[in-house]
């Protein structure tokens, strides 16, 4: 029954999991940080070679290279409503009454020149505004509701046809215009043809014309209507798309050819994105992340990203592969700790609670309106895990078990917070390890048991069980333990510290994680691993290699035994070790706008083998492995645009393609550059000057730099690109030589004679300083060899005394001995003779051998010279101890000169058992720990 509802579980997870990213949600940002687009209407988009997008601005010709927004504006500061890019230095517009083109000089700013003189007439553009404008060849199609206007580069002439147009449309390679609230017509070579049977289309406004298929069309009106136009029959594309279009003014589409969908702006419910059967995959609109609902043009760019140009601002739709981006407009569910799946749903625990969603709610963009809370999950919520068939969530109330109908229990009585919990098998036995706010619990899944772990105090955060059924700890700042339980699993048998305070070389904080089969610790960017031959940690050589270039290391997630994910403070990687080899698969910088890890508490959570969720502090990222690239990430590199020398702002701009000399008396430099979808791909520039500067820059975003006051020479200048996760593009060369100054003024020979006076003063200066250095440092090598003669005297003087307290302690200890043999002589002898005579005699030699045996005057002589060697022994001692009798500070002194406990016995005439029981008692009154040696104790005292 348990196997058949875990495959149950199993193939739910599962069918939750390939409905999650089949509709895959991209990253969309709204651009209303600048002045110029914030809060201006914006009505067409463009794209240059270069990677640089224009948009058709309410002010003005707005541009972007991903670094820096610049503003063009006509003479008369008109707007610009509909431009057409033909490259990097030239750029079509058309506004109110006007319609030219701009020219980029060599500063790299762009001139307008109008066009309208070139039409016959006194005022031929009166009240006529342009929509569209598309370039054929050598021709330029310029569009007003009125006219449609060509132009050769020579010549402006108008296209015969109806009195009025809606739009100029182009679909494929052909172009398409409805007449105003009439039929199609279809524009080739200059002449107009009328589409048959489009006069259904009379009352109507055609604003959408799109490919289908290979040689089919769709036709939308204002109204939401969309037909398939097979170049023969109109018929009717969607019906339910029709319906939810009604009423939202249709207003523009492009088609994806990557994603094959097609984008519907609308002026009223933003864009819908649709499958080619007309099915809606995607609803941006201000209901979940759009600032404006008006769509007035749509665009793709090179990277295939969606760009919007809205009544009042910009929005940027980005689709990276296998990640679906799922952000909360207003963060009111708090960050996301940790997820998993769980009976056909996906539960996100949060800092508020646990919060869950059914799989079909994940298609939609706004997936957080139908968020749940879980009652009684009120709280801080650190992570899930499931042990068979059961889910757990370590809660900031204990330990929680989420059961299948999403109600809540409490299966162990855990009167604190909970970090997280995780299962092992050690010997033999089943174990639920429990990591709480205050301690260790360890739960004996076969019995019920539950025993604290109570011999280490440090907190601890995590742990993780090795092959050979220890259990490491990690702490929460004081490096790691490796323990081991006893049989009763009731507490450790043992345990060892590894730390910076037993290895300095180790970093302070350690981390705990598993890969490749093996437990590893990172610490300080470093990776280690444990040495069982020389029990303690070295560095793990494949894994540093493979990470040495990223830094900010946070934390290890494994994904399964041989792939995991490094998270850094800004950046996610996805790598594969196995013990051998180490190598980043795929890597991934988390965005900046409205984006970011949980500081401190950075998190994956691994769905299954497939699918990861990447934890935000204002929604979540879902990785998929299955659509996600694994290839080498080409950077495209900067793009020289120009070089200004000198100071005068209108002047002094040189040609690139020219070899480039600048005056010395113009030696501040500037360059100017570009880089192709910089903002698509969050790019950063780095630059070097060889013979200026000895590395790279930090990667910065700009598209200039300036050296100012070079000196003459030849210099290089290296440009580069780089997206923050150590990919690089080539490197840009622009090569340039500051000419040398002429020097032939009076000023210059007095210099000259200036610097050879300042240069024989600073010889004889150094030659002074020289003698002067010679000096002290005779002077300080005598006084070096006299302090060393002291030193050697005071040595001697120190053996001195050694040697005689040791001759003094010798002569006792040989003195005591010669009588105790001659008191064992006379005790002998007396035994064996019964005349009672002799026994006067034998009690009186008996007498004088005692009275000798311990003379106080020995003793006396034993602490004078003791007394010289360790001045103030006694006096510390008693000072610490008042209690100390004279004979325990006899037996002080015999420890402090590591004697023996024979010698000891021999010196105080005791037995050594007698010795042993007064290092005891000793031992008691100096309160001394069980695992501290009595000698050392006293070596330590001065």
């Amino acid at each position: 029954m348990d196997i058949r509802k875990n495959i149950i579980i199993t193939c739910v997870s599962l069918f939750v999991c390939a409905t999650i990213l089949a509709n895959q949600k991209p990253y969309v940002t709204n651009l209303s940080r600048d002045k110029y687009h914030a809060a201006n209407k914006n009505w067409s988009i463009g794209q240059d070679e270069k990677g640089i997008m224009y948009f058709g601005n309410s002010i003005g010709l707005l541009a972007s290279d991903g670094m820096e927004w610049k503003l063009f504006q006509t003479p008369d500061a008109s707007l610009v409503r509909a431009i057409a890019v033909e490259s990097h230095h030239t750029i079509y517009s058309g506004g109110s009454e006007d319609l030219g083109r701009w020219d980029r000089d060599q500063s790299g700013e762009l001139k307008y020149t109008s066009l309208k003189g070139l039409i016959n007439g006194d005022n031929p553009l009166d009240n006529q505004s342009f929509w569209r404008i598309w370039i054929e060849g050598d021709k330029v199609y310029f569009q007003s509701f009125s006219h449609i206007y060509v132009y050769d580069h020579h010549t402006i002439t108008p296209v015969d046809g109806p009195n009025a147009f809606l739009l100029l449309l182009k679909v494929r390679n052909e172009y398409w215009v409805q007449e105003m609230y009439g039929a199609l017509y279809q524009l080739h070579n200059g002449i107009l043809n009328k589409i048959p049977g489009s006069e259904f289309l009379n009352g109507t406004t055609t604003r959408v014309i799109l490919p289908y298929d290979t040689d089919r069309y769709l036709v939308g009106t204002s109204t939401g209507a969309i037909y398939i136009y097979d170049q023969k029959n109109f018929i009717p594309w969607n019906l339910s798309l029709s319906r939810q279009l009604r009423g939202q003014e249709l207003n523009c589409a492009i088609y994806s050819a990557k994603r094959n969908t097609y984008y519907l702006g609308t002026q009223l419910s933003g864009i819908y994105e649709v499958d080619t059967h007309g099915n809606i995959l995607n609803h941006f609109s201000t209901a979940n992340i759009l600032q404006n609902n008006t769509v007035l043009s749509l665009y793709e760019d090179n990277q295939n990203n969606i760009w919007v140009a809205l009544d009042r601002g910009l929005a940027y739709i980005r689709y990276t592969d296998g990640l679906s981006y799922y952000r909360s407009t207003d963060g009111s569910f708090g960050g996301i700790y940790d997820a998993t799946i769980w009976h056909d749903n996906l539960l996100i625990g949060t800092n508020q609670g646990i919060y869950y969603t059914r799989h079909d709610k994940l298609n939609d963009l706004d997936m957080f309106s139908s968020l749940k809370l879980i009652e009684g999950t009120q709280g801080q919520v650190w992570s899930f895990r499931k042990i068979d068939g059961r889910l757990f969530c370590a809660h900031t109330n204990g330990l929680l078990e989420i059961l299948p109908d999403l109600h809540i229990r409490h299966p162990y009585r855990i009167n604190t917070g909970v970090f997280r919990t995780l299962e092992a098998t050690i010997n033999g036995k089943q174990i639920q390890i429990i990591i709480t706010y205050d301690e260790l619990l360890i739960l004996n899944r076969t019995t019920g048991e539950l025993n604290s772990m109570r011999q280490i105090a440090d907190p601890i955060y995590n742990a993780e069980v090795d092959h050979l059924g220890n259990i490491w700890l990690e702490t929460s700042s004081r490096g790691v333990y490796k323990c081991r339980l006893n049989d009763e699993q009731s507490a450790f048998r043992y345990y060892t510290y590894y730390g910076n305070e037993k290895d300095s070389s180790l970093p302070a904080r350690l981390q705990l994680f598993k890969s490749g089969g093996r437990i590893l610790f990172l610490g300080n960017d470093q990776f280690y691993i444990y040495d069982e031959v020389n029990d303690n940690l070295q560095l793990e050589q494949h894994l540093n290699r493979c990470f040495e270039t990223i830094h900010d290391l946070k934390r290890i997630v494994p994904i399964d035994s041989e792939e995991s994910w490094a998270i850094t403070g800004s950046s996610v990687y996805r790598f594969f070790y196995d013990g051998y080899i180490a190598r980043i698969r795929e890597a991934y910088k988390v965005e900046a706008d409205n984006l970011s890890l949980i500081t401190a508490y950075e998190n994956i959570s691994v769905l299954n083998d497939s699918l990861s969720l990447i934890c935000l502090d204002a929604g979540f990222i879902l990785h998929d492995s299955h659509r996600s690239k694994r290839q080498t990430v080409e950077l495209s590199a900067p793009n020289l645009e120009f070089i200004h020398a000198g100071k005068e702002q209108n002047a002094g701009f040189m040609d690139l393609n020219k070899t480039i000399h600048i005056p010395y008396k113009d030696n501040t430099v500037t360059v100017g550059f570009s880089v192709n979808a910089a903002f698509a791909g969050n790019l950063f520039v780095q630059y070097q000057l060889e013979e200026m500067d000895s590395t790279w820059s930090a990667p910065k975003r700009l598209n200039s730099i300036s050296y100012a006051r070079l000196p003459q020479g030849k210099y290089i200048l290296r440009l580069r690109t780089t997206d923050g996760l150590n990919n690089y593009s080539p490197d840009t060369l622009l090569e340039f030589d500051v000419l040398p100054p002429w020097y032939n003024t009076v000023w210059w020979y007095l210099t000259c004679c200036l610097l050879i006076i300042a240069t024989l003063f600073g010889t004889f200066y150094l030659m002074k300083r020289r003698l002067q250095t010679k000096h002290l440092r005779r002077m300080k090598s005598q006084e070096a060899t006299r302090l060393r003669l002291m030193n050697e005297q005071l040595q001697n003087e120190i053996e001195e005394k050694d040697a005689e307290i040791f001759t003094q302690t010798s002569f006792i200890i040989h003195k005591n001995e010669l009588i105790l043999k001659l008191k064992e002589m006379v005790d002998e002898i007396c035994s064996r003779n019964t005349q009672k005579a002799l026994l006067p005699l034998y009690q009186k030699i008996n007498t004088l051998l005692a009275n000798n045996l311990d003379t106080e005057d020995d003793w006396k002589m034993f602490l004078i010279k003791f007394e010289q060697k360790h001045r103030n022994f006694f006096k510390r001692l008693k000072e610490a101890h008042p209690q100390l009798t004279n004979n325990d500070l006899r037996l002080c002194a015999c420890l402090k000169l590591n004697m023996e406990t024979k010698d000891i016995a021999s010196l105080m005439n005791l037995s050594v058992r007698a010795v042993e029981n007064n290092r005891y008692r000793l031992r008691k009154k100096l309160d001394l720990k069980p695992t501290q040696n009595l000698n050392e104790y006293f070596l330590n005292i001065d």
